[in-house]
């Protein structure tokens, strides 16, 4: 067999079609840059978006606490009202009416603050008074303190104990 030497022409021809095989392969690794380019673009933005809805969401929810929040206060003023009247007047059916009025708050995650007898605790109680008595202890409630949803809504206003030294 006798091996036939390239000629000049075919040398040009075969170096074109490197030049452009390397002119592919260039372009292929550009594309694939540009490819990996977008992709991250693509997640960035997508990651961007989820991040809005989330904040969205999440103020969304925060601003009807606080209206509900707003409302609840208004209508607790209601309550301490009712509160007053049968504490005044001892009337089974306005007891009716404040104890059916308190399961409507409870079933809305608003619950009654006990303090009576209880130590005092200024996170969710507000002294108005000292009295004497069993030191720190809270002897009075002159306005019913409520939280809503483990939160305090309404601190309690309390006359605490103060143990007099002579």
């Amino acid at each position: 067999m006798i091996k036939k030497e390239p000629t000049e022409h075919e040398d040009e021809v075969t170096e074109i079609e490197s030049e452009e095989i390397d002119a592919r392969d260039q372009q292929i690794v550009d594309l694939e840059q540009r490819l990996e380019e977008t992709e991250n673009k693509y997640r960035r933005a997508l990651a961007d978006y989820q991040n809005l809805q989330k904040r969205s969401q999440d103020e969304r929810i925060t601003l009807i606490r606080s209206a509900n929040k707003d409302l609840l206060l208004r209508i607790l003023s209601v309550f301490d009202t009712l509160l007053l009247a049968q504490n005044h007047l001892q009337d089974k059916n306005l007891e009716v009416s404040t104890n059916h009025f308190l399961d409507v708050l409870k079933s809305e995650g608003v619950t009654r603050i006990a303090v009576i007898g209880k130590d005092f605790d200024p996170a969710i109680m507000e002294a108005i008074a000292t009295v004497e008595g069993e030191e720190n202890k809270v002897i009075n409630e002159a306005r019913v303190g409520f939280m809503l949803n483990e939160h305090l809504l309404r601190a309690a206003q309390v006359t605490v104990g103060k143990e007099l030294r002579t």
